[in-house]
């Protein structure tokens, strides 16, 4: 044996020499490890007031990116030392800094849409008078028999002087050539005869093609107002359009506002449209995550979910479905949120005055039922309490079912009427995300008590109460061009923390912090989209995306957060949106 172990060790030496060294030969004890040089980083940003959101709720000067992600976050002097011949340094100037904003809900392309319609919005738009003589110019240069689109404020019946809606006669008056559809809103229309003409929309004949429901008068006629008909609508924009949207437009509305991360309601066109965006290899400016409706009942959803998918190969940082969506009712500042009791106005309210149900709760389980099973979240619009009720029964169903969880949203949650305690255990126990617009106080506040009273209206925006349950909400736009300011974020934000509305503060003791108001645009926002590891937080290994502010969120007057601005718009590393110094 020892004959043949003198023959082997020359070529096992050899052989080791060949091969280097191995963790059962490392470097003796003692002797001194060449420490690893890291590479350099693509880009650091130095001297900023940056504020991480992390657990500990760090507040650092600097971080270093490489591959668009976070590689350091620390000091100007520690995360300098990564910086190489080739690393861009940016001087942050002092500004502050805070992770990238992210918009948890909002519907970008009737955005679009509602840019180029016909101004009907209070208060800049004060009297049915005034919207009428804003169609009658219109008409002057649209080609006859072409559409003029109105977009009004939702709760418009609340807001024009008149307090009411301009009739169908009144809309046939000014356009008399022109089929017109009148936006309340997005859950409610008005259409003039020759717009309920060019829907097949006649006596006797009130089934709408996709849904939604047509208001008659004593005599079966229609009056030409109507409740989610959003799914009818006959003047989409051509694909080349909206593709041209989501790969440009859109992004530069957003990120101009701050935002690195949309999470889009889209309509099935519009979600072919961004499979489109992702398959051309066009990279935007912008993160886009989604859930993808069809009718509000979910009729007309395909059969076979994974046609919803993004194009394989396709970065889930960059473009994501997220889920499927549906309506259990309409809105309440449309008169079609689904209440356990009547409106306090129930005028043109549906059914008895108590709204308008859209799905009903076995088609909403069934649903949430098909979106578990093909591995997608789903996100259920619930505005009244009757509503919620059966949003979180289907909800609950579901879970009990078994199977992988997927992501559980209620939008909408608390905004008019506030839920019960049994809802709200619910929801914490059923991990249910839930997703709010601040703002609504400041737009919707005081047309939600003139429709529910004042009794309702005090349980509703108690965004503190779901914080301390633990319910971490969402901040998002839901903006469609109803009203342009939902689009600023910090508008929404000012809302929480001050808690002043169009009907002066309410409820003061249901403020948020500066911090937990960011965190909803933030870190919540992250979470309501199944991306909190990814985004949310500056950490290092997350997506390197930032807004830099026009001034210190957490030190101005809270009177004045409305008024800061995006400075900057960084997206994975890279400037996306520089506002203009003048």
């Amino acid at each position: 044996m020892n004959t043949l172990l003198s023959l082997l060790l020359p070529a096992l030496a050899a052989l080791a020499l060949l091969l280097g060294p191995t963790a059962s030969h490392a470097a003796p004890a003692g002797l001194p490890r060449k420490a690893a040089v890291p590479s350099p980083a693509d880009v650091v940003f130095l001297n900023g007031k940056i504020v991480t959101l992390d657990t500990k709720g760090s507040v650092v000067s600097a971080v270093a990116i490489r591959n668009g992600r976070f590689v350091a976050v620390g000091t100007d002097s520690a995360v300098r030392k990564l910086a190489g011949k080739g690393t861009r340094i940016v001087d942050l100037d002092g500004k502050t800094v805070v992770p990238g904003l992210i918009d948890a809900h909002c519907h970008p392309a009737p955005t679009m849409v509602f840019t180029q319609a016909v101004d009907a919005r209070a208060p800049g738009v004060p009297t049915v008078a005034k919207v009428l003589l804003n169609i009658e110019e219109r008409v002057k240069v649209t080609p006859k028999g072409d559409w003029v689109v109105v977009v009004g404020s939702s709760a418009s019946q609340t807001k024009f002087l008149e307090k009411r809606l301009p009739s169908r006669a009144e809309l046939d008056r000014a356009a008399p050539e022109n089929p017109v559809w009148f936006w309340n809103g997005t859950h409610a229309e008005v259409l003039n005869s020759k717009g309920l003409a060019a829907l097949g929309i006649s006596k006797g004949n009130l089934k709408l093609p996709h849904g939604g429901r047509v208001e008659v008068d004593a005599n079966g006629e229609p009056t030409g107002q109507m409740f989610e008909g959003e799914a009818n609508v006959p003047f989409v924009p051509d694909a080349k359009t909206v593709v041209g949207w989501f790969a440009k437009d859109i992004p530069a509305l957003w990120n101009a506002r701050g935002f690195t991360t949309v999470n889009g309601m889209l309509a099935l066109d519009e979600a072919a449209a961004l499979r489109a965006v992702a398959r051309s290899g066009t990279r935007p400016t912008i993160r886009y995550s989604h859930f993808v409706f069809a009718e509000p009942n979910g009729v007309g959803m395909p059969a076979d979910l994974s046609v919803l998918a993004m194009p394989a190969g396709t970065s889930t940082d960059d473009f994501k479905t997220t889920g499927i969506k549906l309506w259990i009712d309409g809105e309440v500042d449309a008169g079609s949120g689904f209440c356990k009791d009547p409106y306090a106005d129930p005028t043109g309210v549906p059914d008895g005055g108590r709204g308008l149900l859209v799905t009903t709760e076995a088609q909403a389980t069934d649903f949430a039922r098909r979106a578990r099973a093909a591995g997608l979240g789903v996100a259920l619009h619930a505005s009244c309490d009757a509503s919620s009720e059966i949003a979180v029964r289907a909800l609950r169903t579901v879970a009990r079912e078994g199977g992988k969880p997927t992501l559980q949203r209620m939008d909408h949650y608390g905004q008019f009427v506030g839920p019960t305690p049994e809802v709200s255990k619910a929801v914490k126990e059923l991990g249910i995300h839930v997703v709010t617009q601040p703002a609504w106080l400041l737009f919707l506040g005081k047309s939600t008590r003139d429709l529910l009273g004042e009794e309702r209206t005090a349980t509703a925006w108690r965004y503190r109460s779901m914080v301390k349950a633990g319910l971490k909400p969402a901040g998002s736009s839901d903006t469609t061009g109803a009203y342009l300011e939902a689009s600023n974020p910090f508008v929404h934000m000012k809302a929480a923390v001050t808690r002043r509305s169009d009907m002066g503060i309410v409820q003061p003791e249901e403020a948020l912090s500066v911090a937990d108001a960011l965190r909803m645009w933030t870190l919540w926002g992250a979470r309501a989209i199944g991306e909190e590891r990814s985004r949310g937080s500056i950490e290092k290994g997350k997506l390197a995306d930032m807004t830099v502010l026009t001034e210190d969120l957490f030190t101005i007057p809270p009177e004045r957060i409305d008024q800061v601005r995006a400075a900057q718009t960084i997206v994975g590393g890279e400037v996306v949106y520089r506002a203009d110094p003048g």
